[in-house]
């Protein structure tokens, strides 16, 4: 005769391999079929499996909590928040990147370098904190924004998967000593300094963010795809996302952080592979002699991975955003940048130049603002 056993009758430490294989909904409802699934459902190296494989998250150090505690009452909610997000801040716009930190999910703006420092690290400022309440029985969320000591906010999810956030406690983002003693204290800097501080203060209670997707890596590329901080003049050094389409023919710098003109989400300059050009250095001694000459373009089939170093020089009649650029470039394009009024009125493309240097360094030459802007990559991990 056959021999027929019950599932319960396997060794404990094959149920719980079994049941290392289900997901969380699957396992709460095996908690209420027995005693003894529910025992074996519970134990701490099943849900430390759940944290890694749906969150990954891999250390609960200081959290002071066990992985299903984590998993049920933090990672479920807002587990999803971890990664890097686009804020609506008006047209300035902010990176938020979102990670696991020692007993708490904080998320920090990422801001660039202040100008003309276009390869410095980003710089960093809290925006919240999510983690457990004192009787480690709930969470908790902490807006890190104004002049005050941390205080509480709110975080939403929105049936389109983007995320908001929101102060409510908006009077911690108030200058102690009034409202002039603010304007007075970013005024002297810079006209646009304080109209961006003005706004983004008024806005930073309560604002929208959207998922960021990582580009993936591209082979063969005249320069990876990712992160870059460039200067834009008087509005001082922005970040955009470098990105190619399907078939690899078109670069666009895509806006992170904007400015009044041409806000973040806009595409700030748009490249076309197949028209490389090659300069020489005479040909490059004005902004208004590269518009006079006829400048050839390569043959279709010409292979942009072969094309060899070449001179470059900022012409003389430009304004140079960044000082000492290299003498020599990978590969030059013929590309369009993207201009507007205030308020990002009457937009249109100009054309211009972009100009390849190494892997983490570009330029673009704006011919009819006469200016050259540089963009130098975000080197930190922001998806770690």
């Amino acid at each position: 005769m056959p021999l027929c056993f019950e599932i319960t009758d396997l060794p404990p430490e094959i149920i719980t391999h079994i049941l290392s294989f289900l997901s969380h909904r699957d396992l709460t409802n095996v908690c209420l079929s027995c005693k003894m699934f529910r025992d074996v459902a519970l134990q701490d190296c099943i849900w430390q499996q759940r944290c890694r494989e749906d969150f990954n998250f891999t250390n609960n150090e200081g959290w002071n909590a066990s992985y299903k505690d984590v998993y049920a009452k933090v990672l479920h909610r807002f587990g999803q928040t971890v990664g890097l997000w686009q804020a609506e801040m008006s047209h300035y716009g902010a990176l938020v990147h979102v990670q696991f930190d020692e007993g708490r999910i904080i998320g920090r703006q990422c801001m660039a370098p202040v100008a003309p420092h276009v390869s410095d690290a980003l710089r960093v400022k809290t925006l919240f904190t999510i983690q457990f309440t004192q009787d480690q029985e709930d969470v908790e969320i902490f807006c890190h924004k104004g002049f005050s000591d941390p205080h509480k906010g709110c975080l939403e999810w929105k049936e389109d998967g983007s995320l908001l956030f929101r102060c409510t406690e908006v009077e911690h983002h108030q200058h102690p000593e009034g409202k002039q003693r603010t304007i007075c204290s970013v005024f002297n800097k810079s006209k646009l300094l304080l109209m961006k501080f003005l706004v983004t203060t008024q806005l930073g209670c309560n604002y929208r963010m959207s998922r960021l997707a990582r580009s993936p890596r591209r082979s063969p590329a005249v320069i990876q795809p990712g992160f870059f901080k460039g200067t834009y003049g008087g509005h001082g050094i922005e970040i955009i996302q470098l990105k190619y389409d399907a078939n690899g023919k078109i670069v666009q710098g895509i806006k992170i952080t904007g400015d009044p003109n041409v806000p973040a989400t806009k595409i700030s300059f748009e490249v076309d592979l197949s028209q490389p050009i090659i300069l020489t250095s005479e040909q490059q001694g004005t902004v208004a002699l590269i518009e006079q000459i006829d400048i050839p373009e390569l043959p279709p089939d010409t292979d942009i991975q072969r094309l060899p170093p070449q001179a470059f020089i900022v012409p003389d009649d430009c304004i140079d955003r960044f000082q000492n650029a290299p003498r020599t470039c990978r590969a030059r394009f013929h590309a369009k940048g993207q201009i507007a009024g205030h308020g990002f009125s009457d937009p249109s493309f100009t054309v211009g130049h972009w100009v390849v240097f190494d892997e983490n360094m570009f330029g673009f030459l704006w011919l009819k603002l006469r200016s050259f802007s540089v963009y130098s990559r975000v080197l930190e991990d922001l998806w770690s």
